[in-house]
């Protein structure tokens, strides 16, 4: 056997060469041998982190903090390392303190940035990243860090001009071209943000991890001008280690194949959530084709879809999900399993698939005639029953360019031929109760409807309405799974999928789209007309 020196030296060459395995293949036994060698955890700790082995570069790293626990390159690199294990309060304790230890440590001001923005706290960031270029100026990281911090502020031309800064002084720096291409497409320069992705695709420095990010983000561009193939081809690779937590699909792990298509004739197939409600309502509209592959089909969903996706699909098991703390499955009675959010990539993979004839979901009976009698009087005076929902439940300066405030709606609120239910969710009493009074309406409610947590009542509620009226929150796939006529009130996104006024996943939805400049509010006043027609009110 070689000693030990020169084992170290090729590991270390193996290291520069890129080629990790092979030095955490050679280090092993020298670890094995002297445990506590904090060259040797190091090392490893070097590779395993290049190589995207996280939770074993924090165990590695551990160690050498617990020996040595002023070491600041151990510290550093054990902060990067929860970051990348999405431990992120942990790694600002660590890294703070590696600025304490070393007021000037320009790696630590580096690697705090990216945990303040996983914490979303972009004012801190930005004051950290300022350090750091004033540490280091012609640091193509450090101007990365800044233009992040500025679009999280919403301050979206300067956040432009950091990374082109940034790419300026390094041509190769891949996240700091990602970035770059989405501001590109919050700016709505779809075509510029593509020409990024594929150009930082074909470096030779992206790593394994940034490539899976690239794609999944390339992605929704191609989804959103309709390009179907490349769109799902990429949309799979959304289960990245280096996705933020609020992008990554899912980190669920299992040790069953996944299913991509293929026949599986007489198999069981688990289904499984993956993303938001609406979400959830939206790629079951895929469930109808998974009747007709011959398989016993499980469906894991959110617990307040249980009952409404039963009902549709007896022949299917609907349960909550199940899963370890290691995120494998704790229910294994299944052969294949299949994302929800990947079914469209099977089904849908043309739009002309997106225009079948679909069934309405049936709701529960005794709740929709509670709710149809309820309304019923008001339909006798002649109202059309609508139901509104004007922005999410939750909110920041990003969010909120999709959403609207209730006051925007004063000229279809004040139509004396409607009668306007409440479906906003979340706290929104004293809003409608300052809209009532200034407006001279009255808008229905009921006592006691949880319109976050009672879903399944919520689709009955929708069913026992003429129509809705909407931005882009759950209401909006809950009418639509109903065959319910519902507006749209949207900036264009990839959820359109390419159509210019159709909504590709509901038929009974019209998209009202805010074009670039537009205020999305600003359709409001088309809805009185189109509901009128649709009804065929005078």
């Amino acid at each position: 056997m070689k000693k030990p020196p020169k084992l170290k030296t090729k590991a270390q060459t193996a290291i520069d060469l890129g080629r990790y395995v092979s030095a955490i293949e050679i280090l092993n036994p020298l670890i094995d041998a002297a445990p506590t060698d904090v060259s040797y955890l190091m090392m490893r700790g070097e590779a395993l982190l290049r190589n995207e082995n996280y939770e074993d570069a924090l165990t590695d790293y551990a160690k050498v903090v617990e020996l040595e626990n002023n070491n600041i390159s151990a510290l550093n690199n054990f902060g990067v390392a929860l970051l990348r294990c999405n431990r992120y309060k942990e790694a600002k304790s660590i890294l703070e303190y590696v600025i304490e230890l070393e007021p000037n440590n320009f790696d630590a001001h580096i690697n705090l940035c990216t945990v303040l923005q996983s914490l979303q706290q972009p004012a801190e960031n930005l004051k950290v990243a300022f350090k750091a270029i004033e540490l280091n100026p012609k640091s193509a990281m450090a101007y990365n860090n800044m233009g992040s911090a500025l679009g999280d502020l919403q301050l979206i031309e300067e956040s432009r001009q950091a990374y082109l800064t940034s790419v300026a002084l390094d041509p190769k720096n891949i996240p700091a071209i990602i970035n770059l291409a989405q501001i590109q497409e919050k700016l709505e320069n779809r075509r510029e943000a593509i020409e990024l992705y594929e150009n930082a695709l074909k470096l030779k420095n992206i790593s394994p991890g940034h490539s899976e990010l690239v794609k999944y983000y390339l992605s929704y561009s191609y989804l959103f001008f309709g390009e179907l193939d490349k769109g799902w081809g990429n949309y799979d690779y959304g289960f990245g280690a280096l996705l933020p937590v609020g992008a990554a699909r899912s980190l669920r792990k299992f040790t069953q194949p996944r299913w991509r298509g293929e026949s599986i004739q007489g198999k069981r197939l688990l289904i499984w959530r993956e993303q938001g409600l609406g979400d959830e309502i939206m790629f079951a509209s895929c469930f109808p084709d998974l009747l007709e592959l011959g398989v016993e089909v499980v469906v894991e969903c959110e617990s307040r879809l249980i009952n409404i996706f039963q009902r549709a699909y007896p022949s299917f098991e609907v349960r909550l999900e199940h899963v370890n703390t290691d995120r494998y499955s704790a229910i294994n009675d299944f052969d294949y399993h299949c994302p929800m959010g990947s079914l469209p990539g099977i089904f849908r993979n043309n739009i002309q698939n997106f225009y079948k004839p679909a069934k309405p979901l049936p709701v529960d009976t005794a709740t929709y005639e509670h709710f149809r009698s309820e309304l019923e009087p008001f339909r006798q005076n002649g109202k059309i029953l609508v139901g509104i929902c004007w922005r999410s439940g939750l909110l920041s300066a990003a969010r909120n360019l999709h959403y609207t405030a209730l006051t925007d709606w004063q000229e279809l609120l004040t139509q004396p031929d409607f009668q306007f239910v409440n479906l906003q969710y979340g706290e929104c009493e004293e809003e409608l109760k300052a809209i009532e009074s200034a407006f001279g309406i009255s808008i229905i409610r009921w006592d006691g409807l949880n319109l976050k947590q009672d879903v399944d009542k919520v689709f009955s509620l929708i069913q026992a309405l003429d129509g809705v009226v909407t931005t882009g929150t759950a209401v909006c796939q809950m009418a639509g799974a109903l065959n319910k006529k519902t507006y749209l009130l949207t900036r264009r996104g990839w959820t359109l999928l390419g159509e210019k006024d159709k909504f590709p996943w509901f038929s009974s939805v019209t998209p009202l789209v805010a074009e670039k400049g537009m205020h999305l509010a600003e359709n409001i006043k088309y809805v009185p007309a189109m509901l009128r027609d649709y009804f065929n009110a005078p």
